[in-house]
């Protein structure tokens, strides 16, 4: 039981740092994008263009980001119930 329970304490230690590493890797790549994006912008004739562009990257970041996060979450409720239904299955010692 106490081998469980740190796999189930490893599970949650993976999902919370793909969660918050997650976050940061996408506020840093919208920041970073956002530099060169803000100089064409201020461009006449480069600036509406850019400014879809732009919005379509930020957007795919933040998706893309969403799908890692959301898929992560899946897998370490997957992962947790399978080792709930494992705490549940007799172990063979009882036998005797």
């Amino acid at each position: 039981m106490r081998d469980l329970q740190r796999w189930r304490g490893l599970v949650a230690l993976v999902r919370d740092a793909v969660e918050h590493g997650s976050r940061a890797v996408e506020r840093i790549q919208i920041e970073t994008a956002g530099r060169p994006f803000a100089v064409l912008e201020a461009i006449p004739g480069v600036e509406e263009p850019t400014r879809l562009v732009h919005g379509i990257h930020d957007a795919t970041v933040t998706g893309v980001h969403g799908i890692i996060r959301g898929v992560t979450r899946v897998v370490a409720t997957t992962v947790d119930v399978g080792l709930r239904v494992a705490a549940e299955l007799p172990t063979g010692d009882d036998e005797g």
